[in-house]
């Protein structure tokens, strides 16, 4: 499983180019923005649980555009960390372009990505009421039109007028911002938290503590009076800092750079998974909120701490079935996506190839899952991106059989959707590693590892995140996580070990 990326990105775009924008008038005001006051270049190193990543920089700058002028806004972001023992890099490149008259509307946005050997290009643009949509990834070109966003730069500057006017704890700013990861506005609120002093530059100032929720993840931004962002951090995972441009731009060394270990050691779990009938674990280091129960993982909190898991397979409905109203709940799961693309015609075409029409939804996953152990060659050299370039591709990780398996089962009418968490090596690795899994529904959600071919996964699965929510809490737990084998029950034997 690599790094979520994708999702790297677009927090750390996020973050910094709407406060940015703070130097302009408020948003309540009928007067043009002081569009000059934009103009120029912000600086922030980039920090990954406080260690040097790389850097991100913002930039304003007056244009012309069919005749008209424009403000364009461009994003550059280098970012490096050592994943598993690998100098892992990624590059990203935008460019958004809007209005400089009112109303101030966003009218392209572009965007380029490069992670190891990934590339990603899109392109957004204004057509009246719609935006049309070109992605590139993966070798493969895909368009689509989308409702145009009702972003404008006097959303951006809504953040800004909250900290101008001095705002004191409790206020709130509500805007929109047009999120180019979903292709759809997003309604947020930012609330101040507090006013503190501290020193900045040297010298004592009022800093304005802002928090921005979005889904799972806050985010906490921190301003000096006169609007200028100094700080931005996600949880104590990834954090920017305003610097000057050769700060922000120094190359972090080997030493410096933080490393994502991808294993955890265990003893005493000398048995191969799908030998294991039931596993009990004391999971020590997790963070709060990560391991959650459900039908195959109970969990249990010790009084020191730690976390006593127990987990067993998927139980498999006796009848296997969906109906029509569990498929009107299950939508979302049943749709194409940029990622899934289900509806593709070649996606579809293999979907019809593997599944045999009168097969109940079990036996369609069991099927697809069979094709996609057997067709993806195992390989952490080619990454992918989307589920129709790992069918043109045939090869890739655990990201990539996920990927697939869940865009042919979508295809197939079973609804689907991926898991992170870590999974046991077997008992000549002893470790438990990062992975990625699947589950579909077919009356009940089932687990299925399409990297092993099993149905259900085996017990020695540990799921912390389902759709890629929480990943930046997976890139923490390893820096702490210690596992230890308390119970194992191994089918038809009973008890195989049992520690204190």
């Amino acid at each position: 499983m690599r790094l979520p990326t994708v999702a790297v990105c677009t927090f750390l775009v996020l973050c910094l180019t709407l406060p940015v924008c703070i130097r302009a008038n408020d948003e309540a005001s009928d007067e043009p923005l002081d569009l000059d006051a934009l103009v120029g270049t912000t600086w922030y190193g980039v920090y990954v649980v406080d260690r040097k990543a790389g850097y991100t920089s913002t930039r304003f700058e007056p244009a012309e555009r069919d005749g008209a002028p424009v403000l364009i806004e461009r994003v550059a972001l280098r970012l490096a960390m050592q994943v598993g023992g690998e100098r892992s890099t990624m590059r990203f490149e935008e460019r958004r372009i809007f209005e400089a008259h009112p109303p101030y509307r966003l009218l392209l946005v572009e965007s380029e990505e490069w992670s190891d050997n990934v590339s990603e290009r899109l392109r957004v643009e204004r057509d009246g009421d719609e935006f049309t949509v070109t992605r590139v990834a993966g070798g493969r070109t895909t368009a689509k039109r989308v409702p145009a966003s009702m972003e404008t730069l006097r959303d951006r500057c809504a953040l800004g007028a909250l900290v101008r006017r001095g705002g004191k704890p409790g206020e709130t700013a509500t805007y929109v911002e047009f999120d180019a990861n979903v292709l759809e506005d997003v309604e947020h609120t930012a609330t101040v938290k507090g006013v503190v002093e501290e020193q900045w530059a040297g010298v004592q100032q009022r800093v304005f503590v802002v928090t921005r929720p979005h889904r799972d993840m806050a985010r906490t931004l921190r301003y000096l009076e006169d609007g200028t962002l100094i700080r931005a951090a996600l949880s104590d995972v990834l954090e920017v800092r305003l610097e000057d441009e050769k700060e922000a731009t120094r190359p972090p060394g080997r030493r410096e750079l933080y490393e994502v270990r991808r294993e955890v050691r265990v003893e005493g779990l000398d048995v191969k998974g799908a030998e294991i009938a039931r596993l009990t674990l004391a999971i020590a280091g997790m963070p709060d909120g990560l391991l959650v129960e459900r039908p195959t993982q109970r969990v249990q909190r010790r009084e020191n701490g730690a976390l006593v898991v127990t987990l067993t397979a998927s139980a498999m409905p006796a009848e296997p079935a969906i109906s029509d109203e569990d498929r009107a709940k299950l939508a979302e799961h049943l749709e194409a996506t940029e990622e899934f693309q289900s509806d593709h015609r070649s996606v579809r075409r293999r979907a019809r190839l593997i599944v045999d029409e009168g097969d109940d939804p079990l036996e369609r996953a069991r099927a697809i899952c069979r094709w996609v152990q057997r067709h993806v060659q195992a390989s952490s050299r080619r990454n992918s991106r989307t589920a129709l370039d790992v069918l043109r591709r045939l090869e890739g990780d655990c990201t990539e059989h996920t990927l697939l398996f869940v865009a042919l089962c979508r295809a197939a009418g079973v609804p689907a959707r991926q898991v992170d968490g870590y999974v046991y090596a077997g008992p000549a690795e002893r470790t438990f590693g990062m992975h990625r899994w699947a589950q579909v529904y077919v009356g009940s959600w089932v687990d299925v590892d399409p990297t092993y071919g099993q149905v259900p996964a085996d017990p020695t699965h540990i799921a912390l995140d389902i759709e890629g929510a929480k990943w930046h809490a997976l890139v923490k737990a390893f820096d702490t996580l210690r596992i230890e084998v308390i119970d194992v029950e191994a089918k038809n034997q009973g008890q195989k070990k049992s520690l204190p």
